[in-house]
């Protein structure tokens, strides 16, 4: 039987020598900044060399790791994201365009996109440092946000890009094209275009599909619809979405948000355009369990709080 997934993990082979390491965590979580503050000590006292951004270097108290926030992953051979699953969506949105695999640790809540808990690092982290993982590839998602022919902005996102009501919160028109035909025209509280990653993030609260991350798909998931027939679509990944802001009788205006980070305000007329981006996100995986397995355990899936 063939594995599907295995022709998107590789496996690593990097040499057990000195190395240079990116690590990346919330700073306002006590917990976060005392695993970094350790994980440094552990790293540097075995020769390698860590980059810490300005304010992270800061509050663990490690400044002589502090390097301008542009150049962190700048020749790393991996990245430790230590936080939540928001702590690495951003973790990965960095390092994707360096092709830098990010290895995450659970400082949050849930950590669905996570690797290992903070008790697991360190036993852990010489399979890291000897090249004994693979590396899964998430599709990542590239918006522009174009006005008159314009680029306004432009950003990546691992989990989703959401066009959605302003601050008004009324109801808005969308006209939407998939691989340059024409969708159709909605009026709903917004759109999410989800990769499979962010398929169990804000889609699936959206009431959009489970997506396994191997697969090669894009998923349009309505926000409260004003429709029965605008239902959550999959896509293939080659087929670009654009999706033109007809804002509403108020003339409201309406917002971009690529992961939930800082929005972007879009006027009516504006076009977005999500397609994949070049680079994909790279996770590294040790193998400690399945996506099936990190379903049932962090979703519930299966219901096996239910007597057999």
């Amino acid at each position: 039987m063939v594995n599907r997934w295995t022709p998107r993990t590789f496996q690593c082979t990097i040499p057990a020598t000195s190395m240079q390491i990116a690590i990346f965590a919330t700073i306002n979580r006590p917990h976060a900044v005392e695993i970094t503050r350790s994980t440094v000590a552990w790293l540097t006292q075995r020769g390698h060399q860590v980059r810490l951004t300005p304010s992270l270097a800061l509050v663990t108290d490690n400044l002589r790791c502090a390097v301008p926030e542009e150049e962190v992953v700048h020749g790393v051979d991996f990245a430790i994201s230590i936080g939540g699953d928001g702590t690495m969506l951003a973790s990965v949105r960095i390092a994707s365009p360096f092709r830098v695999p990010v290895l995450g640790v659970n400082a949050g809540a849930l950590g669905f996109l996570t690797e290992v808990t903070p008790d697991q690092l360190i036993a852990c982290l010489p399979r890291v440092l000897d090249g004994e993982y693979a590396v899964e590839e998430r599709t990542m998602l590239r918006t522009m946000l174009m006005r008159d022919d314009g680029v306004i902005d432009e950003s990546i996102a691992l989990n989703e890009i959401v066009v959605r009501q302003g601050a008004q919160g009324r109801l808005i028109n969308l006209d939407v094209y998939v691989a340059g035909h024409r969708l159709g025209y909605f009026g709903a509280d917004g759109l999410i275009l989800s990769s499979p990653t962010g398929s169990t993030a804000y889609g699936l609260s959206a009431g959009g599909p489970i997506v396994h991350p191997g697969t090669s798909v894009l998923l349009l998931v309505p926000i409260c619809p004003h429709s029965l027939s605008f239902r959550p679509m999959v896509i293939p990944t080659t087929d670009p979405v654009e999706i033109i802001c007809e804002s509403n009788q108020h003339g409201d205006e309406m917002l971009v948000i690529a992961d939930g980070q800082d929005p972007v305000t879009a006027q009516m007329g504006d076009k977005v355009i999500v397609r994949p981006a070049d680079e994909p996100g790279r996770l590294i995986k040790l193998g400690l369990f399945s996506y099936y397995e990190r379903l049932r355990d962090k979703l519930h899936w299966g219901g096996d709080n239910i007597k057999r």
